[in-house]
């Protein structure tokens, strides 16, 4: 397993993980989205060992993944930090309106079939969304990362090609998921290419 140099550790105590969604020092922002995103995927350093690594999974997986998915809602894209926060919306997504996901991405499906596109070996949105849910409890590594992300892509490419719903993603304001990634008017293809260079990155070992 590598070792990162972060600067500080993250914590998980009420007052502390109050202080990861509320700290608005940018360079402090994005210690804490880069501390908390590695150790996430099991990721020790200096600072933050393998019994504190192993503390902040074990919290997220009592408390959800949303103790600590805030802190990752600023940062770049092609980071760490910003592909998991692309990836926790996804999620977020699929736990709000199940039902619309499904739709859109058979809606997807249909339509790469009609333009003479095997879909066969396409798998089945839950299996992608499964494999989203074990990086977000904490249960996957560096080694797992690339192929999430890149079949997270692939889904949202897939979601983006139906007539009825095409690339946009979230339309409304002020849903609770309402975010420059996922408003944008071709959110869910640009999304897809994010993800796929983060995935790209991933796999070299140069994801930040």
């Amino acid at each position: 397993m590598s070792e990162r140099s972060f600067r500080r550790p993250a914590s998980l105590d009420q007052a502390e993980a109050e202080a990861i969604v509320g700290d608005e020092d940018p360079a402090a922002e994005s210690e804490i989205a880069h501390t908390t995103a590695w150790a996430l995927l099991g990721v020790p350093n200096a600072d933050f060992d393998v019994a504190a690594v192993a503390k902040l999974r074990e919290s997220v997986r009592a408390e959800g993944v949303d103790i600590i998915a805030a802190a990752w809602s600023k940062s770049p894209e092609f980071t760490l930090p910003g592909a998991l926060w692309r990836i926790y919306l996804l999620w977020q997504w699929s736990q709000l309106n199940a039902e619309v996901l499904t739709d859109r991405y058979q809606e997807g499906l249909d339509a790469l079939a009609s333009k003479g596109v095997d879909v066969q070996d396409q798998p089945p949105l839950g299996e992608i969304i499964r494999g989203v849910e074990g990086v977000l409890a904490g249960y996957a590594n560096e080694d797992d990362l690339a192929a999430v992300l890149e079949s997270a892509a692939q889904a949202m490419r897939v979601m983006a090609m139906g007539v009825r719903f095409g690339p946009e993603w979230i339309t409304e304001e002020n849903h609770v998921l309402a975010h420059t990634v996922t408003r944008r008017p071709q959110a869910l293809l640009d999304t897809a290419r994010e993800l796929d260079e983060s995935a790209q990155q991933a796999a070299a070992g140069t994801l930040d």
